[in-house]
């Protein structure tokens, strides 16, 4: 009767610890507008240049972040661009993040880079640099399209 008891107790701690988990992380965002204004006006530029080759030009890949995908352009991104990768850099004692996005190709890499206010700063990684005590947070970047479904 007593182990009983001893699981019946863990089990509802255990529901406890792992909702109240759940919902902190779920209403810290990833992204900010500041964040999102500079991957849209960085990114068409950055991957025109290295898929021009294969017949996309700025314009198009705008249009296709912007939301109006059409799908020649969607396909040539999502068939060479491996990853977009977002690193935020903290310097402690100052009150900026470089921010920067390495752009992945199957044959090589493009980075971009800009510095923007901590506050600017998507509240989860802010999160991240208080509660890890870290100076680099790191997440994925996914096209609009993909975000979408």
């Amino acid at each position: 009767m007593r182990i009983l008891l001893i699981v019946a107790v863990a089990l509802v701690v255990y529901f406890l610890l792992r909702r109240r988990g759940a919902g902190r992380s779920a209403s810290l965002s990833e992204s900010s507008s500041e964040v999102d204004r500079w991957i849209k006006d960085a990114l068409p530029a950055t991957l025109a240049k290295h898929l021009a080759q294969r017949g996309l030009d700025r314009e198009q890949v705008a249009r296709a972040l912007g939301g109006d995908p059409d799908p020649a352009v969607v396909s040539t991104l999502e068939e060479h661009v491996r990853s977009i990768e977002i690193e935020y850099a903290r310097d402690p004692h100052g009150l900026e993040v470089d921010v920067c996005a390495r752009i992945r190709f199957g044959d090589g890499e493009e980075t971009v880079r800009t510095r923007i206010a901590y506050a600017d700063v998507p509240a989860a990684v802010r999160d991240d640099f208080e509660r890890k005590a870290t100076s680099r947070a790191f997440r994925a970047w996914s096209f609009p399209w993909v975000r979408a479904q």
